[in-house]
């Protein structure tokens, strides 16, 4: 098990991510609109790390559905070497070139930020923030984009009609 180090070190530096998580979110949501629409209470002292009151993993559910922020998640995630990423499954329904050709503009647009702020030491949290929301998008649209391939491919119709979308999307010169 490597949970801790001698001194603690996994236990502070997840702390210090979490909490850092935290106050992010914190600044970025309107916390008594959360409050009323989850029922969570005190939120502001729970996600306060010097307060003693603390947020529940139930309660981190309810808040990161109802503001659409995963910063917090994230953090936890990360901190155990994981990464996770919001699969919109209802949002729209696209073509598999369609899939393909937004991973390469989120591909663009990630490479043009790190352009942006490829020299810098450190970043401040928006540009992080931006960072991160770019990767996060590239994440998700490859999972849809496997789950939709891997529900495509599971017999002999779903090929036929991948080749078919590919023909009709894309004009199939000579072959209509």
């Amino acid at each position: 098990m490597e949970c801790l180090n001698e001194t603690g070190g996994f236990r502070e530096n997840a702390q210090q991510k979490y909490d850092d998580a935290c106050n992010a979110f914190s600044a970025s949501q309107n916390l008594a609109q959360v409050e009323r629409f989850t029922g969570v209470k005190k939120l502001k002292d729970k996600l306060n790390p010097s307060q003693s009151h603390k947020l529940s993993a139930f309660e981190l559910k309810l808040i990161t559905k109802a503001s659409g922020d995963y910063t917090i998640i994230h953090s936890m995630l990360l901190s155990l070497d994981m990464v996770a990423v919001n699969v919109n499954r209802d949002g729209d329904k696209m073509t598999l070139v369609h899939r393909a050709l937004t991973h390469s503009k989120n591909a663009g647009d990630l490479a043009s930020l790190t352009l942006e702020n490829g020299g810098e030491i450190r970043l401040p949290r928006r540009k992080a923030r931006q960072l991160l929301d770019t990767v996060n998008a590239g994440i998700a649209n490859l999972v849809l984009l496997a789950n939709d391939l891997e529900n495509r491919t599971s017999g002999v119709t779903p090929f036929l009609s991948m080749g078919v979308d590919f023909v009709v999307q894309n004009g199939g010169a000579g072959l209509m």
